[in-house]
């Protein structure tokens, strides 16, 4: 037996468009003008590059379904076996070879492969026939824009998401990922999957298939080696036989003294890589497979007073940002990836939130080298299809999720959807289906991770969520500091929409007529989006002591070069947020507590494994002149990964006159461990005007003061609401979005509406 060969199927594919409802015969499609398109790209920035962001004419592409052909060439090279694997198709996708229906398959990052042995021309060229359809869903008559105008219809996060994110136009469809021709002897490796603890022992289950029609006897051998370290490796041999058909072979290894895989601010992420090779009898080899995994522990104290994680069995708090690395995912090569994780390593933060959705693998294998904690939604966001053919949909592919993922020792949670409570009167999602039955599969098929219900108000559900979503000062006030009476769990969502850079607005007309108006407020948007950022920030990491277990701002880098969540623009360009939130997320930092009209007290936080015994903390008051007002020293044994409160913040100086306040925290020897500084922190900015209403249909996305601009609060399809005035449904609206209602009364509601609306 010969091992495998392995041919991607590279260069242009050949693409026409056909009728969402035509008969799925390729011999009955009547096709128009063939026009070739790149191997791994969505269809929007190959047909559309210089407009792949808003318009109908992206809307339009959708609204058919695309026919990918192309020839495939067998090598001369012998084989018992014929596979195509794809390895990912945005969304449905039904393949054919020399017009064999091979089979179909649904979901947008999930590989799939087909067995053409009996269809593969091995003397001539075969065709190769991909029908791909992403539709849009129906509109949904009673809904509001952006969140409940439809019940979204695809287990994918990543297509019109409204509110600045993902413009009202944009479902990205295409064969994003590669195609392999795959020609073995009948016998694989499919794959491995590695449960890695702490003290050393890997449980291993390697699948294996034979296709041959005959009992294989032969050797598996397993081989655990160090990857970025030095390290023990061991090794096993296995007899193997294997009935046809596919059979998961298990073992168990122990590493001894393991090097562990730790967060990058509380070791290093140390690697290890599983080497497996089946040979048969004769000692040839037939396939072999690697996977990088890591030794590391995970787990989640959960409980009414106290909410913890814990990596290794050492309490590590989250300082973490969400990302979708690009509007189409298929643009995101090697080097956009590595560059967006040096500005989260840049940015001090430890943890990414991948945000409903599933991103390219090498994103989680950059991960778990950079020791950046990966926080894993699944593909669903906002009100979903509450069917039981949506839910037996979405359980399938959230299995394909796990089995991807599970080796990577970055992941530390899996959340099963996010904000299934956006609208108070559709719980449906949550409390019937998919959410308990996703809820429970992922606990069921990974229990070495915390699993979250969902993400979003579900700080009463402790038990499977805990988290909270928080926007004072953006959608819910006007003030950023009404936050500081609050208290949560976990911060899992908190932010402030702001332009892109001027140079980013103007090279997009379309988007720079439309926001043109905002050419000179963009520093003081920026100014508003970097005090916000740091009060919150700051706040939560004052709750470490109380139960927080950390925070995840929203959002890194903006889809779009639009007005949106983003600290860094679709061109990655800085707004003021960027600097703000480094500063906050330091490991070790100073900070000063206020409530936005006087001081309250100094604190030190201390997230790295390192005590500093005989530091100093240092104060320093300027006023408007930059003359010193007042200077306080004060010693402070800081212990590792701990928030410590110095003291209460007393001076001689009216908060009136604090024009600028300084603080530093020195070591014994006088060397500056942390810095930071507020300016005028006693007169906070107020929420610009306009905002969070005001918007723009064809973008998507937030203008402030825009005049004439509509509210988004004006777009609901229940007609009775017109009678209210505009301004009465704007407020009530901002506190409906907090929910502070209790989830008895918000699940009684809810079926008040359900029932009026049938």
């Amino acid at each position: 037996m010969l091992m495998p060969n392995k041919l991607r199927l590279t260069g242009d594919w050949l693409v026409s468009p056909i009728p969402l409802d035509a008969d799925c015969s390729p011999e009955r499609w009547v096709f128009a003008a063939w026009r070739a398109v790149p191997e791994c790209c969505h269809l929007q920035p190959a047909f559309y590059p210089e407009q792949p962001y808003w318009g109908e004419h992206l809307r339009a592409i959708n609204k058919s379904a695309w026919v990918y052909q192309r020839h495939i060439t067998v090598p001369d090279v012998p084989f018992e076996r014929a596979r195509l694997r794809f390895e990912g198709v945005d969304y449905y996708a039904s393949v054919w070879l020399n017009n064999q229906f091979l089979g179909q398959h649904e979901g947008n990052f999930a590989p799939f492969t087909f067995d053409v042995t009996r269809h593969l021309r091995r003397d001539q060229k075969n065709i190769l026939t991909v029908r791909v359809s992403a539709p849009w869903d129906a509109a949904n008559p009673a809904g509001n824009y952006p969140i409940d105008h439809v019940l979204r219809g695809l287990v994918k996060g990543l297509y019109e998401h409204g509110e600045g994110v993902i413009p009202p136009d944009v479902n990205p469809i295409g064969i994003w990922r590669p195609v392999w021709l795959i020609l073995d002897s009948g016998i694989s490796l499919e794959r491995a999957s590695i449960w890695a603890t702490a003290d050393g022992v890997a449980d291993i289950a390697v699948t294996v298939s034979n296709q041959t029609g005959r009992a294989w006897q032969g050797t598996l051998s397993i081989t655990l080696r160090p990857e970025n370290h030095a390290g023990h490796e061991v090794s096993q041999a296995l007899p193997v036989s294997i009935g046809p058909g596919q059979q998961v072979v298990k073992t168990s290894l122990q590493v001894p003294d393991p090097c562990l895989w730790w967060p990058w601010d509380q070791g290093f992420p140390a690697l290890y890589c599983l080497h497996a090779l089946l040979r048969e009898e004769s000692q040839q080899p037939s396939d072999a497979l690697t996977e990088t995994f890591g030794f590391r522990s995970v787990s989640l104290e959960r409980a009414p007073d106290r909410f913890v994680y814990l990596v290794n069995g050492r309490p590590v708090f989250l300082r973490g940002v969400s990302y979708i690395p690009g509007l189409y995912l298929s643009e995101c090569d090697a080097a956009w990836l590595e560059r967006d994780l040096r500005s989260v390593r840049s940015l001090n933060l430890n943890l990414l939130r991948v945000h409903v959705h599933v991103s390219p693998p090498l994103l989680y294998d950059l991960c778990d080298r950079a020791g950046i904690m990966v926080w894993q939604d699944f593909e669903l966001n906002w009100v979903h299809d509450p069917s039981p053919d949506f839910e037996q949909r979405a359980r399938a592919l959230q299995h394909d999720m796990i089995d991807l993922l599970g080796n990577h020792p970055s992941i530390i949670t899996w959340a099963c959807h996010n904000e299934p409570t956006m609208v108070f009167s559709r719980r449906a999602n949550l409390e019937q289906r998919p959410d308990p039955s996703l809820y429970a599969d992922a606990c069921q098929q990974d229990p070495t991770r915390p699993v979250f219900l969902c993400s979003g108000q579900m700080e009463s559900d402790w038990r499977r969520s805990g988290d909270v979503h928080s926007y004072y000062g953006a959608l819910w006030t006007a003030r950023y500091t009404d936050v500081y009476r609050h208290t949560c769990r976990l911060n899992t969502e908190f932010g402030f929409e702001a332009p892109a850079a001027l140079t980013t607005l103007q090279r997009y007309p379309e988007c720079w007529e439309r926001l043109k108006h905002l050419e000179t407020q963009i520093e003081a948007l920026w100014a508003y989006q970097a005090q916000l950022i740091q009060f919150h920030v700051e706040h939560f990491r004052r709750q470490r002591g109380h139960s927080c277990a950390g925070y995840i701002l929203f959002w890194l880098a903006d889809l779009v070069p639009q007005v949106g969540c983003g600290i860094l623009d679709a061109c990655r360009q800085p707004k003021g947020g960027y600097g703000a939130l480094r500063m906050a997320s330091q490991p070790l930092h100073i900070a000063l507590e206020h409530d936005g009209h006087r001081p309250r007290a100094w604190w030190v936080f201390n997230d790295t494994p390192d005590d500093h015994p005989d530091a100093m903390a240092v104060c320093q008051i300027l006023d408007r002149e930059n003359r010193l007002r007042f200077e306080a020293r004060k010693s402070i044994c800081v212990a590792a990964n701990r928030s410590h409160r110095i003291g209460s913040a007393r001076w001689p100086v009216p908060a009136a006159q604090c024009y600028r306040i300084e603080l530093e925290l020195r070591s014994g020897d006088g060397a500056v461990l942390a810095c930071n500084h507020y300016d005028q922190p006693f007169q906070p900015l107020r929420r610009p005007k306009g905002y969070p209403w005001k918007f723009d249909p064809f973008l998507g996305c937030k203008v402030f003061d825009l005049p004439g601009a509509p509210s988004l609060a004006d777009q609901s399809g229940n007609s009775l609401l017109k009678f209210i005035p505009l301004t009465m449904r704007e407020r009530t609206a901002e506190w409906v979005l907090r929910q502070r209602l209790p989830p008895y009364l918000l699940s009684w509601l809810a079926h008040v509406v359900d029932v009026v609306n049938r």
